[in-house]
């Protein structure tokens, strides 16, 4: 091989091996670029299916309905999560984002002054009615008895929603269901979006704090927290176990949690459950 051509041979490797090294990052770095905005708006389902032998036939099933929900209605992005950790570690949930209240709003409207849950407008019907057509209209869950009432879901509104900078919903989610001291809600809702989140925010790479007031639904008035993980190897990285903090932030994310903690103004303990994402 002569010199021009042993040139031009090494030229191609090196292309080809740069082109080879940035596909490999672009696609590490678009894995987390995918997941999407926090929405004002974030309503939470349990989900209890019939049996655990319905499982693969539920996520083929929502499987279709998120991605017709996500590309027929704007300013809604729908997705289903698993527990893995947790109470509800095995069961799984619906989270329909809506990007502002108003847009929550506008999708369903109360009709009259005994309408707690809002009625779906003619554009989500009909969306509703395509995505029945091509599932055919099989429900692999069920709502529990203590549910008949008040329904399986809560619409959660994101406290200073306005404040946070670039929030989004990662691959894992922890939640945890709140129950205040009657009388201090006021209190409870200042210090979360004054001291807690801002404390948090971006201290700790890959994992956002959020705090949420029940809106619609069975805990409306309540309140919760997510702590949002861009990942379920994020999550791991910083908790590797379910009581156990990485020795490398231990110190740090324990003077932090000094200042973001809300204990004092739980009711009782919360219990948790860790979800992560499977369409």
């Amino acid at each position: 091989m002569n010199n021009l051509k042993l040139l031009t041979f090494l030229t191609m490797v090196i292309a080809l091996t740069v082109i080879s090294c940035s596909q490999s990052d672009s696609g590490t770095q678009s894995s987390h670029s995918k997941n999407p905005a926090l929405g004002e708006v974030i309503a939470y389902r349990k989900i209890t299916l019939l049996s655990h032998s319905k499982e693969s036939k539920y996520l083929q099933q929502t499987m279709t309905s998120n991605r017709m929900w996500n590309k027929n209605l704007s300013g809604l992005h729908s997705a289903t999560f698993k527990g893995d950790r947790g109470e509800r570690a095995g069961q799984f949930c619906g989270i329909w984002m809506f990007e502002s209240l108003e847009q929550r709003d506008d999708y369903f409207p109360l009709t009259n002054k005994n309408d707690e849950h809002g009625t779906g407008v003619e554009e989500f019907s009909n969306v509703a009615t395509m995505i029945n057509n091509t599932t055919g209209n099989i429900n692999y869950t069920y709502v529990p008895q203590e549910h008949q009432e008040t329904g399986v879901y809560t619409d959660y509104v994101v406290l200073g929603f306005d404040q946070l900078k670039n929030p989004t919903l990662g691959g894992l989610f922890a939640l945890r269901e709140y129950d205040i001291k009657p009388g201090m809600e006021a209190e409870f809702e200042e210090f979360c979006v004054n001291t807690s989140v801002p404390a948090f925010q971006k201290n700790f790479p890959g994992m956002e704090l959020y705090y949420l007031k029940g809106d619609r639904g069975s805990r409306k008035g309540e309140y919760a927290e997510i702590l949002s993980f861009e990942s379920v190897e994020k999550r791991d990285y910083y908790f590797p176990t379910h009581d156990s903090t990485n020795a490398e932030i231990a110190d740090e994310f324990g003077k932090m949690f000094e200042t973001t903690n809300v204990n004092k103004f739980l009711a009782q303990p919360a219990s948790y459950t860790d979800y992560f994402k499977v369409n």
